[in-house]
Order: C-alpha cells, then structure tokens, then sequence
C-alpha cells in the first residue's frame, strides 16, 4: 500500500511539474478570433546563424570599463575615456551594424521568427513570463495554442518593409486558421508597426487592435539620442538604478552608500563632461557607424527632432543619398501616424490604447523627469496626455476646468488631452507593456481583445480609465 502510495503521489507531483509546459497545448474550444502578439522591439533578440546572441553584454567587460573610467578620471585623461566607452559601444553592437544603404554588415545575424502557432513551441521558461510573450504564453493557455500566434521583427528594417512582412505574416495566420478576422495585440514598437501595417494594407483582416505602451510618434529618449541631447545626472542615475534592483538588497544597499559618498554623482558628472566635450567622436565613430541606417530606430523619431537628427548624423557625409532617401519615407510615415489611426478608429476595427506611468525614465536625457514606463514617455504612449514631472503632482492652475473624470487619483494625469480618450486606459505602476503572465493586467488585456463591441473606458466597472497595479501587476486601489 505505501508503494502504491507512493508512486501515486510521484505521478501526481510529475504532471503538476509538467502542466506548465503542456498547457499551451490543451484542447480549448475557442472559435474566436486568431490573436497574433506583435511583440516591441527585441534588441538583444538578433541570434547568429550558430543561435548565439549578437549583442552580449559580459559583466566582466563592463567592470573592467568602470574601473578604466574611474583610473581616467583620476589621471584627468578625457581622451582615454572616450575612448574606451567608443570601443565597448563598438565591440557591443558589431554584429547589428548596417552600411550606409542600410544593409545588415554582417549577414548571418537575424530574428528568430516562429512562423507557427504556439501549441508547436515550448511556453515553460522563466523567458516567457513578462511583456508582450508573457501575454502571448496567457493567451495561448487561454485559448489554446493553435488559436495564438507570435510576430517578431528585425528592428532595424524600415516600418514599410516591416509592414510588408507583418502583412505575409497575417496572411499565414488566416491561411492556417481558416479565419478572415484576426486580434491583433501590439506592443511598443510593434504599434508602430501594426499602425504602418493599417497605412498600407488597411484594417479589412482587422478585428481588434490593442496598442500597449505604443509610441505612435515616436519618443523623447530615442529623438534624444538622435539629437545629441545626452546627458548623465548623477542624483537621478542612483535613483534609477535603485529602482531597477530594488529586490536586491546587497546592491540596493552598495548603490545608496555610493551614492551617499557622492561616487554615483561624481563618475555620472566625469562622464557627462567626457561626452559633452567629446560629442562628435561618438556620433561619428560609434552611433553614425552602428545606427544611422537601422531605418527601424527613426519611427521612433518624433517628427520635431528630424531636421536636428539628420544634420547631427549625415551633415558632411557622403555616400548615403539612398539612406537619407528611405529616412525621409519613415518621416512621413511618422508625422502622419495620427491621421492613419483616426482613419483606423473610424473604421469597423475595435481600436484601444493602454499607456502606463510613474516609472522613471533612463537618466541619460534632458526631459527623463518625465512620467513614463521605464523606456518610452507616457505622454507619447498615451496619445499627448498631460502628466506632471515625475514626482510631482499637477497643479491647481493646470487642472483648472478639466472634469473630474479625466484627473488621476492621484492628480498626475490630465487624461482629456488624449487623442483618443474614450478608449485609452491608464496605469499606475505598470511597466513597459506590463502583462505579467496571469495578472491582472493580462486579464485586462485579453478583455480588450475579445469584445464583441468596442469598449470604452466606461464599458466595465472593472476596469476603469485609470488603474494601478503592485509588484506583480494586479490591480489594488489609488
């Protein structure tokens, strides 16, 4: 009888351990729509032929460049440090490099595609909990896995290339399916290009499109960075490093001593100087030579940092007229990515835009005190609603006559300066794209693509125009 027990309970525990694995594979009778997840941008996702990564960060090279830095430092030797941060830039994104046509330098290097549904791949890594495949992986044991699929991209083709091979992509979907409609969720970049998609082919195989943390004119970190607009600020760089391993306390701990012995400051204002001074090696011989062509990185170029960006990185230069060609083509297409949505919400298709906020942005640009969601702004990815400085709240004068019903809870947001108000969800604490896989939010997401009408902020009492989420992206009160 123990025996027997015994082995009973091993199997019980073995197919406990398994369900994980499996369950993307269960039979579900599900006769919606297809839902495809167009994931955002994966820039450690381009693999080598042999499926090694082609951008690897070592941990040990970076501790050798701080330690170079901090020796430089105090030798005065700027040279020295530009220098060094040059070539680690260099050595890092080597094999994503373009020519001045915009071809790949080295041609092994891609984007792992699943050009198949995800009952036929393997959802039981920890790789697939968070983000756009956490939501994929939900979906996919929601409604099982031959009824969700998976679109990756190479984000350094331009968005009318992208558009094109999302479309032959869509085009599979229904061809295995036997479906007309599809569901579309769009994270990040991949709004953008879903919304060149729309430009291009329409949203007749539409049925829904939700855009999560979508930047739909670009945004102020990359139009920065295309601007020579970089800097480092000591007092928010700790902070934001803070933020980021706040469930480690031995490096929670070392970066607030660090910090508190003015080191953080004092590296962040060395290198700051170092860039400043040094602007043009770094445009010239590392950003202009690794990015100027990856046509993928200017639609996320808001329109007003153009001009600026193009003389920053092609004034003087010869030999790129067909790359300034394809660039101005994607400027386009970005200033006239509003007019392409109306068109789409005016349409048949349920559209809906989920933004979020109060993460810190990355400590390298003038405008990173605003609101965003750890990568891209929340006034972008909310369609130009209005947020306080991170940190603060709006003032009395600034919320004067707006309606109550468009004011965060916790006075951040003025929500009626959204493009499209009636259908823009905003969340507190979420992170960029969020979707934890079997939150709350993921929930909430799923809710958006399977209406059978289009949902309003007002539809379910659940989930209202404004949300807040914990650590684990559930949602509790303000």
């Amino acid at each position: 009888m123990k025996r027997i027990i015994s082995l009973a309970l091993s199997l019980i525990l073995a197919f406990s351990l398994c369900v994980p694995a499996f369950a993307a594979n269960e039979t579900v009778d599900y006769n919606g729509d297809p839902i495809v997840v167009v994931r955002g941008i994966d820039f450690a996702g381009l693999v080598k032929d042999d499926g090694s990564k082609a951008i690897t960060v070592d941990a040990f090279d970076v501790f050798n460049l701080v330690l170079d830095i901090g020796s430089y430092k105090a030798r005065g030797d700027k040279d020295a440090t530009i220098n060094a941060i040059v070539q680690f830039g260099k050595n890092l994104f080597s094999d994503v490099a373009c020519d001045k046509e915009g071809n790949p330098l080295n041609p092994d290097v891609h984007i792992p595609k699943f050009l198949t549904s995800a009952d036929k791949i393997d959802l039981s890594g920890d790789e697939w909990a968070d983000t756009a495949v956490g939501l994929f992986r939900s979906l996919a044991n929601r409604f099982g896995g031959k009824n969700v699929y998976l679109y990756t991209f190479d984000w350094r083709l331009s968005p009318s290339a992208l558009a094109d091979d999302l479309n032959s992509f869509l085009e599979l979907v229904k061809t295995e399916t036997g479906k007309d409609k599809l569901d579309i969720a769009a994270c990040s970049m991949g709004g953008m290009i879903t919304t060149a998609y729309i430009d291009k082919y329409g949203t007749d195989s539409l049925d829904s499109v939700v855009f999560l943390s979508s930047a739909h004119n670009g945004g102020d970190i990359v139009g920065s960075a295309f601007t020579g607009d970089l800097s480092i600020g000591g007092d928010m760089l700790s902070s934001f490093v803070i933020s980021k391993v706040s469930t480690n306390w031995f490096l929670k701990i070392l970066i607030k001593l660090l910090d508190i012995l003015g080191i953080v400051d004092s590296l962040a204002n060395f290198v700051d100087d170092v860039i400043t001074t040094h602007k043009d090696i770094i445009y010239d011989d590392f950003l202009c030579e690794t990015f100027a062509t990856a046509y993928g990185l200017w639609s996320l170029i808001p329109d007003e940092y153009f001009d600026e960006a193009v003389k920053l990185f092609f004034e003087g230069k010869e030999g790129y007229d067909t790359a300034l060609a394809e660039i101005e083509k994607v400027r386009s297409f970005v200033t006239g990515t509003e007019e392409i949505l109306a068109k789409a919400t005016a349409s048949d298709t349920k559209i809906s835009f989920v933004s979020h906020y109060n993460s810190a942005q990355l400590p390298i640009y003038s405008s990173c005190d605003m609101h965003g969601d750890g990568v891209l702004e929340s006034k972008r990815t909310s369609g130009n609603g209005t947020f306080a400085k991170y940190g603060e709240t709006l003032t009395d004068s600034e919320l004067e006559g707006v309606p109550a019903e468009f004011i965060s809870p916790d006075r951040v947001v003025n929500a009626s300066t959204c493009l499209y108000k009636d259908v823009t969800w905003i969340v507190k604490n979420a992170k960029h794209v969020g979707c934890k896989d079997n939150s709350d939010h993921t929930e909430f997401a799923i809710w958006l693509l399977t209406q059978d009408v289009q949902p309003t902020v007002t539809t379910n009492p659940a989930y209202p125009r404004f949300m807040n989420t914990d650590a684990n992206e559930n949602f509790i009160a303000f």
